[in-house]
């Protein structure tokens, strides 16, 4: 993960949210109080050929406060034209106003350009599609004979699902020319609501926006979910949740998730461009790092240390690139010396703070975040860097990968697996879960794991890697993700540990507000995992009907922990094959976060109770 020092604003308390933004302020959810509508907004430039080109902003700046947000920057079309964009949103009682505008710093040679807002097919496929001033439409299952499902001028649409409990409106505010479409790229199926911003070319300083009113109804409870647990065969042993401390560590959120998390894991940075200047004097931001891997020794915590950047002279490249270019080589000449520097940082922390990190790593040196390896230059890292530890005396073995992100980087790790004296000095595996990846993907890091008989640790658990800018993960809804990707890890890649990124000031689980730490409810969802599973327990197996709700489960010693996250509305749950006898329940939804009260009885290896809409549930005993 790339670093960014958050800057915390004062936040002050709002209704409910009814939509999530990326960094670059496009919609990326609109939400009722029952369901999280997972959807995709983006601007497009219709070129003369007629190729449809998505304009990708370059961010400017952020900007924002308590009901109101903007995302301004500037967007290029592949001949080089450029222009200025603004993204604006206002959430109120009538929903969500979003603003578009786009102001032209050139002449822009165009067919049109359109603002598309993608939705999942499956939610609204039988259902009606209806645009003011124009007949209904239905959604039919086969895809239709003409390019759209319908065209026309308009100043308001609704989709409404077959069973007629989900309706999207969006009013505009001025009438304009629309379209659906019913698109299948890839793996993903969605109707694309176009909307034309400019129709033909668009002259120098000329400037296109319009408004749009959305909002999201949900008015019917889904099904009921049945949860089987099969407690007879385990299927992987389970250390803990845990999380990143890499920097930032001076920040009181750092303290307080230190007091308040129970950590399974931790991974921390190797601040060897400090470390080169004050080896003999070190600073505060050393001195803190020193004294939280203290901590971890003292709570009895195995932990991790990274590397994201070298001094410039370790290069084969030195000075010549900025400190944010990837993919920096280490001089073939000065591995001795880089070696020697890296010994005398891990003896210093022995020595003088009595710790020694379980396990050393170069931060996705896969996409080289910062230093670059190939997957045979990774092999030899192994080789070179642990027989200098285990040379030096020192306990600190090598992580295999600590890769990024899950969409086949398994194969980063193969050429070491292969090679046997590498494998001496490997004590885990690793990935990050950036952008996320199918089970499939997931799995195979699992696999790889299995097949060299290491842990496999999630050594950053992050959804969006650009989320850092304006502090797009600032929301309840952004925890849901990171709910369900850890529902999705665990239930794929079957990991011994996970390291959120991070329990710092950087992806915040909780805000500075006017000097005192308040932890938001992302904290919440995040101390389910952590607080309520058992350290050093087993991943049983449980199996959920419904694809909206997600569950895994963890036992030690006739003690359970069974995490069930419902991404829709409040729906009635039986959870079958538990151990008979009374269970507790924790539960946190965005009004309201880890309230515990009974759960009821267990009988004949059942139990039923009601999940809350857009909730986690934690069964425990």
């Amino acid at each position: 993960m790339r670093p960014i020092f958050a800057f915390f604003f004062l936040l002050s308390l709002q209704a409910a949210e009814q939509a999530s933004y990326d960094a670059g302020g496009r919609l990326v959810a609109l939400i009722a109080e029952n369901e999280d509508l997972e959807v995709a907004s983006s601007l497009v430039a219709v070129l003369p050929t007629g190729k449809r080109v998505t304009l990708r902003p370059q961010r400017e700046r952020r900007g924002g406060g308590a009901g109101a947000r903007s995302w301004p920057g500037t967007v290029e079309l592949p001949d080089g034209g450029r222009g200025a964009v603004e993204w604006k949103a206002v959430e109120d009682e009538a929903g969500v106003h979003y603003t578009v505008s786009l102001e032209a710093s050139g002449t822009l040679d165009v067919q049109a350009i359109e603002w598309v807002l993608e939705l999942p097919r499956i939610a609204f496929a039988q259902g009606q599609f209806e645009a003011q001033g124009a007949a209904p439409v239905g959604l039919a299952t086969v895809k239709p004979k003409s390019v759209g499902v319908w065209a026309g001028d308009t100043s308001s649409a609704r989709m409404v699902s077959a069973d007629g409990g989900l309706v999207l409106k969006a009013a505009f505010d001025h009438t304009v020319q629309a379209s659906l479409v019913d698109r299948w790229v890839g793996d993903r199926r969605t109707y694309e609501l176009r909307t034309v911003l400019q129709k033909g070319e668009m002259a120098a300083k000329n400037t296109a926006a319009f408004r749009v009113t959305l909002r999201l109804e949900a008015n019917s409870a889904p099904p009921a979910v049945t949860l089987t647990l099969d407690g007879g065969k385990p299927r992987y042993r389970f250390d803990g949740f845990g999380g990143n401390y890499c920097w930032n560590n001076l920040s009181p959120i750092s303290a307080y998730t230190l007091e308040h998390l129970k950590l399974g894991w931790a991974r921390t940075e190797m601040k060897l461009l400090q470390w080169d200047k004050q080896k003999d004097n070190p600073g505060a931001e050393l001195k803190a790092d020193f004294e939280t891997m203290r901590r971890f020794h003292q709570m009895g915590v195995p932990y991790i240390i990274s590397i994201w950047w070298l001094p410039e002279r370790f290069y084969t490249d030195p000075h010549e690139k900025p400190r944010s270019a990837h993919f920096r080589l280490i001089h073939a000449d000065k591995w001795q010396e880089f070696l020697d520097l890296l010994g005398s940082y891990l003896l210093y922390a022995k020595k003088q703070y009595g710790v020694e990190p379980d396990m050393f790593s170069f931060n996705e040196a896969n996409i080289g975040v910062y230093v670059g390896q190939t997957a045979e230059a990774h092999t030899q890292a192994l080789k070179r860097i642990g027989s200098h530890l285990e040379s030096l005396g020192l306990k600190t073995k090598m992580l295999l990968g600590d890769a990024t992100g899950p969409r086949d980087t398994h194969e980063f790790v193969l050429d070491a697996a292969a090679d046997p004296e590498a494998l001496r000095h490997v004590a885990a595996i690793g990935f990050h879960s950036w952008g996320g990846g199918t089970a499939g993907q997931y799995k195979a890091w699992g696999d790889v794991a299995e097949w060299l008989n290491l842990p496999l640790l999630v050594t950053e658990l992050g959804v969006d890697a650009s989320a850092y800018m304006g502090r797009a993960w600032d929301s309840y809804h952004y925890g849901l993700r990171e709910a369900r990707m850890t529902q999705e890890l665990l239930i794929h890649a079957r990991p011994q540990g996970t390291q959120f990124w991070q329990f710092t000031n950087d992806y915040a689980l909780a805000r500075e507000v006017e000097g005192k730490v308040e932890p938001s409810a992302r904290f919440f969802l995040m101390k389910h995992f952590t607080n309520l599973t058992p350290r050093k327990s087993e991943a049983l197996g449980i199996v959920s009907n419904r694809t909206g709700v997600l569950a895994t489960a963890f036992r030690k010693d006739g003690a359970h922990a069974i995490h069930i996250l419902n991404r829709q509305g409040r729906r009635d749950a039986t959870v079958e094959g538990m151990p008979d006898g009374e269970w507790r329940m924790t539960v946190t939804t965005e009004a309201s976060q880890f309230q515990e009260s009974s759960a009821g009885t267990a009988k004949a290896g059942r139990l039923s109770l009601r999940l809350p809409a857009r909730s986690l549930v934690t069964l425990h005993r």
